[in-house]
């Protein structure tokens, strides 16, 4: 089976836009262009509900700042360097200034506790070193080390 092309001539070609033009012309000149309107029912304005409720604003503390609250206390704080509980408990805040009311954390305290339904053992982080913390934050994590020691020796 074979093909056979036929090839357009340039006389074809400059006919060819001639025939578009009336063609559009002749669809421009109907008597009767104006648009009609469809035999359908109007669309209903849509219904506006009222927006929700922002949430709540969100408080974020620094990371110095924070610590768990009661129920979630670890048992046991740990120095990160040497993973024992801070030998020298006076040593663990420094002032930060002579006369503020500042203090500077002088290790990275970490805690270690259970986490999830199956109780995984985890350590988070308590306080980096070089934290800057205000003295009530240093006297709660103090009075948990020295109950910690207490517990210790105790044993």
């Amino acid at each position: 089976m074979t093909a056979t092309r036929t090839r357009k001539t340039a006389a074809a070609k400059a006919d060819a836009p001639q025939e578009q033009d009336t063609a559009a012309e002749s669809a421009t000149e109907t008597p009767d262009s104006t648009p009609q309107a469809p035999d359908v029912a109007p669309l209903e304005p849509p219904q506006i509900e009222e927006a929700p409720e922002p949430p709540a604003g969100v408080q974020y503390a620094t990371p110095t700042e924070v610590i768990p609250d009661d129920e979630n206390l670890a048992e046991v704080i740990l120095d990160d360097a040497t993973k024992q509980p801070p030998a020298d408990l006076e040593t663990v805040f420094q002032p930060l200034t002579e006369y503020g009311s500042t203090l500077q954390c002088t290790v990275r305290l970490v805690e270690q506790t259970f986490l999830g339904p199956h109780s995984n053992p985890v350590e988070r982080l308590l306080q980096p070193k070089g934290a800057v913390v205000s003295e009530g934050i240093a006297a709660r994590i103090l009075d948990r080390l020295r109950e910690q020691a207490s517990r210790s020796a105790a044993s």
